[in-house]
């Protein structure tokens, strides 16, 4: 896929663009294909996530409980 770009300064002029240089078809990146994906940076990644919320989830039932205990006493 090629796209169309301007060496110089682009001004819009009587409702089209105008190019003070040259215009030139430059090739564009690929789009982005999932399938190029590492699964195993992105298993590492999703444990990381998992274990994150998981700590901060227990840490907080935890801490329900004490105060349940707490306040029952």
């Amino acid at each position: 896929m090629n796209l169309l770009a301007c060496d110089g300064e682009v001004s819009v002029v009587a409702g089209g663009p105008q190019c003070s240089g040259a215009w030139l078809l430059v090739h564009a990146p690929e789009p982005f294909d999932p399938s190029q994906l590492d699964t195993v940076q992105i298993a590492t990644a999703f444990g990381v996530g998992f274990t994150l919320v998981a700590t901060v989830l227990l840490i907080g039932i935890g801490a329900k409980a004490v105060l349940d205990f707490i306040k029952g006493a």
